[in-house]
C-alpha cells in the first residue's frame, strides 16, 4: 500500500522567490572562505590582546580654567589642583606661555606707544602706534629679540616644492624694534604688539608640576614669526596642539623641523577635530587618543551626564587621554569626578599616565585573509537566479572598493567583506525561519575579515577611518534585492516591472519603507543629520551606562527578517520585512568598520542586539499570527456593498493567504 504523498507546503511570498543557483564550485568557495578563517582568528586575537594592554586614561585637568574657578573660590590654583588630585586627576594641561603671561608675573612692563608719550612729554623717538616693553626681571625682554622675526623666503620654499626640490633653509630678518633710554630706563619698542606672541614654556611651573606627579600635556601656540618652533619645548610624555593645524602644517620644511624635535614626546589627537598635517606627523610615530567637550556644552550638560560621555570615550573609543575643565562650582565639579572615576571602575579602566604603542598587524596574514572576501564575493555572484548578472556585480563590486579606497587592498577588500556577507546567508537560504541563524553565522564570519583587513595603526587613532562605512548599509540590501530578479530574459523582467500597476496603498507603503530605510542611513556614528529625541537620548545614555548599549538597528532589524523568513506576512509585505531586516545584520559589520572601538566592546554590543532581536522577533512573529487569525476569523465580516445589492460572497482571500494573488497574464 502506497503511502499518499505529503500535503504541498501553503504558498507564500517566500515560495516565489528564486531559488539560488546551486554553482558545483560551492564546497570550494565555501572551503576558502572556512581556510581563510584562520590567518583572519589570529589577526583578531593579536588586536584583542593588544587592546588589553592599553586599558588606563590619565584625567588631564585644563590648567588655565583650573586657574579661574581657583581665583573665584579664594584659592591657590595649585592647591585646588592637589584637592581634584585626590578625586582622579593626574595630569594637567599647560599652555606655552606668551609674552602677556610674562607681563602679567611681573618680568616685564608694557606700555602702548601712546601711554609711553602721554608719561614722558616732550620726549622725541616715542612712535605712539608702538608697543614698548622693558625688563623688570634682567634680560627677559632682551631675549624675546633673538626668538621672533619676519621669513623672507617663502616664496622660494613654494617654488622648490613645486618642483620637487630640496627645500631652502629658513632665511628671517629681524622685527623692526626700537630701542629707547628714559630716565635711567632701558626701553624696547616693538612695531607690533607683542603680547600675543608665543614665549615659550614656563619650566619652573612645569618642573613643580611633574615633581608632584602629574602628567603634563603641553600645548604650544603656532605663529609664523617664531624663527625655532619646537626648540624650546619642556620634557613632557605629550603635545598637544592648539588650533585646526599643527605647527608647520603649511611648510613642508618646518613641518620635518617639528617632526624631529618632538622626540619621544607623543602628539594627541582630539576626538572630532583632527588637525591638518597630523597624519603626516604621526607617520612614523604613534600618538594618544584625547577626548574633550566644548566649555559650553558642557555646562549645558549635568554632571552625570558629562561624566557618562567620558566614560563612554574612554571605554568604547579607545580614548587614552580625558581633557576634563571644572564645572562652574567647585562641588559640581568634585561631583562629575566621583561619578567618573566610579564608571572607569565599573570598566575596569585604571587611572595612569598612558603609554602608547602602535597596533601592527602581520602583513602575511592580511593577504591571505583576503582570500576570505574573494570567495565569499564569487560565491555570492554564482549563486544569483541569474549569474552572469551576478559576476558583473561582483567585477563592479571589486573596482569600486578598491577606488573608494584609493586602490589600497586591505581597506578595499574589507569594505567587499562588509558588505558581502550580511547578503551571502539570505541569497543562499530563505525559505524559513531558522534561515535567520545561517544569515546571522554568515555575518559574523564576516566580522572577523572585516576586523583583520580593516584593523591598523591609522584605522585605529581614528586618524584613516574606514572609507565607504556608510555603504556597508546600503549594498547589502542591494545584493539580496538582485537576487529576487527570476530567472528569465532580463528584459522581459525589466517590461514585467515596467508593466505593474500600483495602487495608492502600495505607494504609500512603498515611501513609508523608503522613508524608515533613509532614518536608518542618515542616523549612523556619533553625529548624525538626523536628530535623536530627548526620550531616545535618556533611553540611550540609561542603557550604556548600565551595560554597552546595542544598536537600534539591529534591535529592530532582527525581528523584521524574523518576520519575512515566517512567511507570515502577505504579499510584498514579506519582501519588505526582509530587505528591512538584512539592516540588522549588515549594521553588525557596520558596528566592526568603526576600527577604534575595542572588538570586544563591538562583539558585546553586537551579541546584545542579536538576543534582543531574537526574542523580540519570536514575540512578534506569534504576535502576527494571532493577530491575523483574529482579522480572519471575526464576525464573518463581508463587504457592505455586496450585502446589500444581493450579490453572492465572493470566495475571501485571508490575510496571510496569497493564493489567487497571481497577476493574470496578458490576454486574461
Amino acid at each position: 500500500m502506497t503511502k499518499p504523498n505529503p500535503p504541498a507546503p501553503p504558498d507564500n511570498a517566500l515560495s516565489r522567490i528564486p531559488l539560488p543557483t546551486r554553482s558545483r564550485f560551492q564546497p570550494l568557495l565555501l572551503l576558502v572562505v572556512a581556510v581563510s578563517l584562520i590567518p583572519a582568528g589570529w589577526l583578531a586575537f593579536s588586536r584583542v590582546a593588544f587592546e588589553n594592554s592599553e586599558k588606563n586614561v590619565a584625567l588631564v585637568m585644563d590648567y588655565p580654567a583650573l586657574s579661574s574657578q581657583a581665583k573665584e573660590v579664594g584659592k591657590d590654583p595649585n592647591a585646588l589642583l592637589l584637592e581634584y588630585k585626590k578625586l582622579g586627576v593626574n595630569g594637567v594641561a599647560i599652555y606655552e606661555d606668551t609674552v602677556a603671561s610674562s607681563i602679567q608675573r611681573g618680568d616685564a612692563y608694557f606700555l602702548s606707544g601712546g601711554e609711553l608719550q602721554a608719561r614722558n612729554p616732550g620726549v622725541s623717538g616715542i612712535n605712539p602706534e608702538w608697543s614698548y616693553l622693558r625688563s623688570i626681571r634682567p634680560g627677559t625682554v632682551e631675549n624675546l629679540l633673538q626668538k621672533y622675526g619676519a621669513l623672507e623666503n617663502a616664496g622660494a620654499i613654494s617654488l622648490a616644492e613645486a618642483q620637487d626640490q630640496p627645500l631652502p633653509a629658513p632665511v628671517f630678518k629681524a622685527l623692526p624694534t626700537k630701542t629707547l633710554n628714559l630716565g635711567g630706563q632701558k626701553w624696547i619698542g616693538w612695531s607690533i604688539d607683542p603680547r600675543f606672541l608665543p614665549a615659550g614654556p614656563n619650566t619652573a611651573q612645569i618642573e613643580r608640576l611633574q615633581a608632584q606627579g602629574f602628567t603634563v600635556v603641553y600645548r604650544p601656540y603656532q605663529d609664523q614669526r617664531v624663527r625655532q618652533p619646537g626648540a624650546d619645548w619642556p620634557s613632557v610624555p605629550f603635545v598637544s596642539f592648539t588650533g585646526a593645524e599643527v605647527i608647520g602644517a603649511r611648510n613642508p620644511r618646518l613641518l620635518a623641523d617639528i617632526k624631529a624635535r618632538l622626540g619621544k614626546r607623543v602628539p594627541t589627537i582630539i576626538e572630532n577635530s583632527v588637525q591638518k598635517g597630523l597624519d603626516t606627523l604621526v607617520e612614523d610615530r604613534t600618538a594618544a587618543r584625547m577626548f574633550s567637550l566644548n566649555p559650553s556644552w558642557q555646562n549645558s550638560l549635568t554632571p552625570l551626564e558629562v561624566a557618562s560621555k567620558f566614560a563612554l570615550a574612554a571605554r568604547e573609543r579607545t580614548q587614552r587621554i580625558l581633557y576634563l575643565r571644572p564645572f562652574p562650582s567647585q562641588g559640581e565639579t568634585e561631583y562629575f569626578l566621583t561619578l567618573l572615576g566610579k564608571q572607569l571602575d565599573r570598566a575596569n579602566i585604571k587611572v595612569a599616565q598612558p603609554v602608547i604603542q602602535n597596533y601592527d598587524p602581520s602583513s602575511l596574514l592580511r593577504w591571505l585573509s583576503v582570500l576570505g572576501p574573494l570567495a565569499a564575493l564569487l560565491l555570492l555572484a554564482l549563486s544569483y537566479p541569474l549569474p552572469r548578472i551576478g559576476l558583473v556585480v561582483a567585477g563592479l563590486a571589486v573596482l569600486g572598493a578598491l577606488g573608494i579606497n584609493g586602490g589600497q587592498p586591505f581597506p578595499g577588500f574589507a569594505l567587499i567583506a562588509a558588505i558581502t556577507f550580511p547578503a551571502l546567508g539570505l541569497v543562499l537560504r530563505r525559505r524559513q525561519m531558522t534561515d535567520w541563524f545561517v544569515a546571522t553565522g554568515f555575518t559574523l564570519l564576516g566580522v572577523l575579515f572585516v576586523s583583520a583587513l580593516g584593523t591598523d595603526k591609522g584605522s585605529m587613532l581614528g586618524l584613516d577611518p574606514f572609507s565607504g562605512v556608510g555603504l556597508t548599509l546600503v549594498l547589502p540590501i542591494g545584493l539580496v534585492l538582485l537576487s529576487f530578479l527570476p530567472r528569465q530574459d532580463i528584459r522581459q523582467t525589466i517590461a514585467e516591472l515596467f508593466a505593474i500597476r500600483l495602487k495608492v496603498g502600495d505607494v504609500i507603503m512603498l515611501g513609508l519603507a523608503l522613508g524608515i530605510f533613509a532614518v536608518a542611513v542618515l542616523r549612523r556614528g556619533n553625529t548624525s543629520s538626523v536628530g535623536v529625541s530627548d526620550v531616545e537620548t535618556r533611553i540611550r545614555q540609561d542603557l550604556q551606562d548600565a551595560i554597552i548599549r546595542p544598536r537600534f538597528k539591529e534591535v529592530f532589524g532582527h525581528p523584521l527578517l524574523l518576520l519575512g523568513l515566517s512567511g507570515t506576512l502577505p504579499g510584498y509585505f514579506t519582501m519588505l520585512a526582509l530587505l528591512g531586516g538584512i539592516e540588522g545584520q549588515a549594521s553588525i559589520l557596520n558596528t566592526f568598520s568603526h576600527f577604534h572601538t575595542p572588538l570586544l566592546i563591538s562583539a558585546t554590543r553586537a551579541f546584545i542586539g542579536l538576543g534582543a532581536g531574537l526574542v523580540i522577533g519570536l514575540v512578534a512573529v506569534w504576535a502576527v499570527r494571532l493577530a491575523i487569525r483574529i482579522w480572519n476569523n471575526y464576525g464573518g465580516w463581508q463587504p457592505a456593498a455586496q450585502v446589500e445589492a444581493g450579490k453572492p460572497e465572493p470566495r475571501r482571500t485571508e490575510l496571510g493567504d496569497n493564493s489567487g494573488q497571481r497577476s493574470a497574464g496578458p490576454g486574461r
